[in-house]
């Protein structure tokens, strides 16, 4: 988990991932990370969770959707410090926000 964290946090390691595009071993780690299935974290990005279905543990994903899955990794990791927890930043994703016309958060992470 703490090397999860390094590529999310550190720019340098970031930025040539999402460059270069991460294995799907990093790419389910991450996922793992913010407690969401694959289903839910694939809706967020601009692939189809069928088409990363197909890409094997050690295949790079494409940049876009690597740059992606480290974006929202960082989003999930700093609703956890702001929250102070996992199951926290979830509940908030999940519930109506007057001042967001009573939609979900995570109705705008697409």
């Amino acid at each position: 988990m703490e090397e999860d964290l390094n590529i999310v946090n550190d720019p340098a390691i970031r930025y040539g991932k999402a460059f270069n595009g991460l294995t799907k071993i990093e790419f389910m780690d991450i996922v793992a990370s913010t407690g969401l299935n694959i289903t839910q974290f694939s809706s967020l990005l601009p692939v189809s969770k069928r088409t990363i279905e197909k890409v094997k543990d050690h295949e790079l994903l494409r940049a876009d959707v690597s740059d992606r899955t480290l974006e929202l990794g960082a989003l999930f990791q700093h609703g956890v410090e702001v929250l102070g927890s996992l199951q926290a930043f979830q509940e908030w994703l999940q519930s109506p926000i007057v001042s967001l016309g009573a939609h979900k958060p995570f109705q705008f992470l697409n």
